[in-house]
């Protein structure tokens, strides 16, 4: 079994750059997986709307789908630039759409979520409420965009900086959830790759995070025989304040 998680590319209606990186590694990388996760923020905003899939989306959405008519399952875990992906998007890609999941992985118990619902207040958490939804929904795609477009910067920092501070906060809630029974947790959000280890022998447990594809070029990998695993695309020298 082969599994891919990546997360945290903000593509954007003018970044082409990042949606062709993201075209590349579905292609490169995701194509022999058995399943591909897609750990949230892989749009810089996104609510989903009957019959309609942003243009500038439209090759990414198709990509995906790609995958599913090749007999992949492919989850989308929502990160905070997401506000309700919808049903139109999971009808016409196959793509399963959820906040956080649990997963049983050759026997480890693993929790998958994009790592913003650890904080206690958010702009982006405000937002994600039915009665924005419903606003959102009268709008219509093409005037929320303009309205996203000028609330924006106050989602998220676009520019997050490698941050000790931040990958202890995020290695902590990792602990809380071995607490509670999982072998391996997986997140992303924090822009930060990271790896965890802890404990020897068959009670080890393991924290990863996919870090920032855009930036860090970093992903996970599962497969039977080696585990998981935080790579990055292209030469390790290539990487850019990887968590050590």
């Amino acid at each position: 079994m082969k599994i891919i998680f990546f997360s945290d590319i903000h593509i954007t209606r003018t970044s082409v750059d990042k949606a062709a990186l993201t075209l590349r590694f579905i292609s490169d990388y995701c194509d022999d997986a058995d399943m591909v996760v897609v750990l949230g923020d892989l749009f810089d905003f996104y609510h989903g709307y009957d019959g309609y899939i942003y243009p500038w989306y439209r090759g990414i959405a198709e990509s995906l789908k790609g995958l599913v008519d090749r007999g992949k399952r492919v989850v989308f875990l929502e990160g905070n630039h997401e506000f309700a992906m919808g049903r139109y998007f999971e009808e016409y890609t196959g793509v399963a759409c959820a906040t956080e999941m649990s997963l049983d992985i050759d026997g480890k118990k693993v929790f998958l979520a994009h790592g913003d619902g650890f904080a206690r207040f958010s702009l982006a958490r405000l937002l994600k409420r039915p009665f924005f939804y419903r606003i959102m929904d009268l709008l219509g795609p093409g005037l929320t965009w303009r309205v996203v477009t000028l609330v924006h910067p106050f989602l998220s920092c676009r520019n997050k900086k490698y941050s000790e501070v931040v990958r202890d906060i995020f290695r902590s809630r990792a602990r809380e959830k071995f607490s509670e029974g999982y072998d391996v947790v997986i997140l992303g959000h924090s822009h930060i790759p990271d790896i965890l280890e802890t404990g020897d022998g068959p009670g080890a447990k393991r924290y990863l995070n996919t870090g920032d594809l855009a930036t860090y070029a970093s992903f996970v990998s599962y497969d039977s025989s080696a585990g998981f695993s935080l790579k990055t695309l292209g030469p390790a020298e290539n990487r850019k304040n990887v968590a050590r």
